[in-house]
């Protein structure tokens, strides 16, 4: 999941900008960080059995964020098994 954890490092180097900072972001930028690792780890961690799990939670989210999560997983996995697994799909 290159592209997905790269999104979460992403987020995650965020929450250290000191624009991120000084507008009040970090809570929203952490956040979608720990929203992108849950999804990650019903994925891998449980070696696709969560992934039922996973489209819950990721249809529950924001959309910019659900959104960067969906491409990600794409970019990983193909947008096969977006559509087969989340009903997205990406272009």
């Amino acid at each position: 999941m290159k592209n997905l954890n790269k999104l979460i490092k992403n987020l995650k180097a965020l929450t250290i900008d000191p624009e991120v900072i000084e507008m009040d972001l970090v809570d929203m930028y952490k956040a979608d960080a720990n929203d992108a690792e849950v999804v990650r780890n019903f994925i891998v961690e449980s070696n696709g059995v969560n992934i039922p799990t996973a489209k819950r939670y990721l249809n529950n989210l924001d959309t910019s964020i659900r959104e960067a999560i969906a491409i990600a997983i794409a970019e990983d996995k193909g947008n096969d098994f977006l559509i087969e697994n989340f009903d997205w799909s990406v272009k």
